[in-house]
């Protein structure tokens, strides 16, 4: 079957990200006529999306919704109608099946199908079983797990699947799509190391979308995957674990596997504070590793708690002062303005960390002052119900988002700030 992947549009707000999914899908369709487009690296998106079915004639369409929105920018873009719109622009050049999925389509999927009415059929969470298993059902997608479907004029659903064990987890093929257009930053392409996550925080849907428990890739087949990409010209990627160092130990084998392949390969990762110590710091720097990326979200012991957090501030301090003289990795920070928890004490707190941060790390620490989304299937929606700032029947597609009420003063302080900055 010749099957055409594509990449939901991002607008051109961003620069473009590498699609792993599609490269993910590519790889598990074996026996079919596979060609990918992404609408993001194209000078005329819709123009070129045309352009491409009329050329390859699929018999049928998949689409990756992986961002609903802009999510933590003061200034939010609804990539969402820009999905709609070329769902519109698809159908008016086939009529091939489209089969939409991706992390955007899965936390919103009855929704979605629901409002999307170009789409014949949604894959649920991972897809490299179920979109196979569907194309090979097209009639009959009630014998496929996980896959949303329509019959007599409703909505249903074929009920839970099994999700890909680690070791079967798909080798991307990075000949879905170029690479060079994605280059142009530094975290432009990503590696997986895992799925899952056991963490809790409470606005954090990776444990719904990828379980609770984490399915490790083996360390040699990541190295693998890293050895390919620099055979195409890659200099720098990302890791795309919601965490790198957890756990520990598989962290560390990969970054071992790392140093005696040699690629001299330069990534980022995203590093839990507690488990962050000396000896892992330099086999991560020795391994290629130039950005650690910390996500403490809060700066006071209250709110950490609130925000489900496995750290504490004394873990923010010990990983500051591991990382404070090591010139030769950069440091990425993220706080939400205004989280549960947060006190004017913890606020100013957070202000002075971040200006001994930067007066001691100078352009080498980087920091991201952002809001919180509320979104289906995680505790931050419970909170949010429970205080008043989300209602029972507010439609979560549409961007919400949480702020304390009784130091809401505190995020239109940031957004003032950043207004005046320019961002």
């Amino acid at each position: 079957m010749r099957v055409l992947l594509v990449q939901s549009y991002l607008g051109g707000a961003e620069p473009p990200v590498y699609p792993v999914a599609l490269a993910c899908l590519k790889s598990a369709l074996l026996g079919h006529d596979v060609e990918a487009f992404d609408p993001n690296i194209a000078a005329d998106p819709y123009g070129k999306l045309a352009a491409a079915i009329r050329e390859f004639k699929p018999q049928a369409v998949g689409v990756s919704l992986r961002n609903i929105d802009s999510t933590n920018k003061r200034v939010v873009v609804f990539y969402y109608q820009y999905f709609k719109d070329m769902l519109a622009a698809i159908r008016q050049e086939t009529a091939a099946p489209l089969i939409v999925g991706g992390s955007g389509f899965s936390m919103f999927a009855e929704r979605v199908m629901e409002d999307a009415a170009l789409v014949d059929f949604g894959v649920y969470l991972e897809g490299e079983r179920t979109f196979p298993a569907l194309l090979d059902n097209l009639d009959a997608p009630e014998r496929v797990p996980s896959v949303f479907y329509r019959k007599g004029g409703e909505v249903r659903y074929s009920g839970e699947g099994i999700k890909v064990a680690g070791g079967a987890l798909s080798k991307p093929d990075f000949g879905v799509l170029p690479l060079a257009p994605y280059l142009g930053l530094p975290w432009g392409v990503g590696l997986e190391t895992k799925r899952g996550c056991a963490l809790s925080c409470v606005y954090c849907p990776y444990g719904f979308l990828n379980g609770k428990t984490y399915r490790l890739k083996d360390p040699k087949l990541v190295a693998d995957e890293a050895e390919a990409l620099a055979a195409r010209g890659v200099r720098r990627f990302t890791f795309l674990d919601s965490v790198f160092n957890l756990p520990k130990e598989h962290a560390a084998a990969v970054c071992r596997e790392l140093v005696a392949r040699n690629t001299d390969l330069r990534w980022s990762a995203w590093f839990n504070e507690r488990e962050l110590d000396a000896e892992l710091l330099d086999l991560a720097v020795a391994a290629g590793c130039e950005n650690v990326i910390l996500s403490p979200d809060a700066f006071s012991d209250a709110a950490l708690v609130k925000l489900g957090k496995s750290i504490r501030k004394a873990d923010i301090l010990r990983a500051y002062h591991l990382l404070k003289d090591r010139r030769e990795v950069e440091v990425s920070y993220n706080f939400f303005k205004n989280p549960p928890g947060q006190t004017f004490g913890a606020f100013l707190s957070m202000a002075a960390f971040v200006v001994r941060a930067r007066r001691r790390m100078g352009r080498r620490a980087h920091f991201e002052f952002s809001s919180l989304r509320v979104e289906p299937h995680t505790a931050l929606h419970k909170i949010a119900l429970a205080e008043g700032v989300a209602g029972e029947g507010d439609d979560l597609l549409q961007p919400l988002y949480y702020t304390q009420k009784r130091t809401a003063w505190i995020e239109r302080l940031f957004n003032a700030a950043l207004r005046l900055a320019g961002k």
